[in-house]
């Protein structure tokens, strides 16, 4: 099982550390794993230039360097582990600027279909609140992307740093992740409905938005009753 982690935050707060106990808690002797920190590993901005969208590859021009090696490590994985402490009730700035420049890849543009047989699983740590809405940021991402199974989990830290951390808080992320860690043995991902219903809606509507994206359908032969899944 190949797991690609990816991080809001350059540091090793909380979040890493639940994100670890997490890959600690697979069978170590079949998975391996990538990570990636932000901003450190993606730091640009998007600019709304729309190039994305409109040009016949969709990668951002500016950003392509920073961007190709997460987007093949993605597309290789089996798991992919999206992790952002809670920065004013959302994710931090660098995980909600490199969500931005995945959105080409949108159901409604140009989606890659073998994430509809890959699992997503989206952390987030608090010092307090804001879960609820920092997890929902990466979740609409991911249900966009087409990802054919998705798990959430949020905890209260309740601590700014971690070392700070108090030792039943430490050992009940570990024993969450543990349980966690069960249900991400390798088996066969089908997407859920929820997939399955962009895909056919945004064929409805005749395949992505622009003539890139309708394009881009008919060449993966979705327009033709092909499924992603399939």
């Amino acid at each position: 099982m190949k797991i690609t982690a990816i991080y809001g935050t350059n540091h090793t707060g909380s979040t890493v550390l639940l994100a670890r106990m997490l890959m600690q808690s697979l069978p170590q002797d079949n998975t391996t794993f990538s990570e990636f920190f932000l901003p450190r590993d993606f730091s640009h901005f998007c600019s709304g230039c729309c190039a994305c969208f409109e040009a016949s590859e969709p990668l951002c021009q500016q950003a392509s360097a920073q961007l190709e090696p997460i987007l093949q490590a993605i597309d290789a994985s089996d798991v992919i582990l999206l992790a952002s402490p809670v920065y004013a009730y959302h994710v931090t700035g660098a995980m909600k600027s490199f969500l931005d420049h995945l959105g080409n890849r949108w159901i409604v543009h140009r989606p890659n279909g073998k994430l509809t047989r890959k699992t997503a699983v989206l952390l987030a740590t608090a010092a307090g609140s804001g879960l609820r809405q920092t997890l929902r940021d990466m979740k609409d991402s991911v249900n966009w992307w087409g990802v054919g199974r998705v798990y959430t989990y949020g905890i209260r830290s309740m601590a700014l740093k971690a070392a700070e951390l108090s030792e039943p808080r430490k050992e009940k992320m570990r024993r969450d992740m543990q349980r966690l860690a069960r249900r991400l043995q390798p088996a066969p991902v089908e997407p859920r409905c929820s997939v399955r219903m962009r895909y056919w809606l945004s064929r409805k509507m005749g395949g992505g938005l622009t003539d890139s994206d309708h394009a881009y359908w008919e060449a993966q032969g979705w327009m033709d009753g092909k499924s992603p899944w399939k």
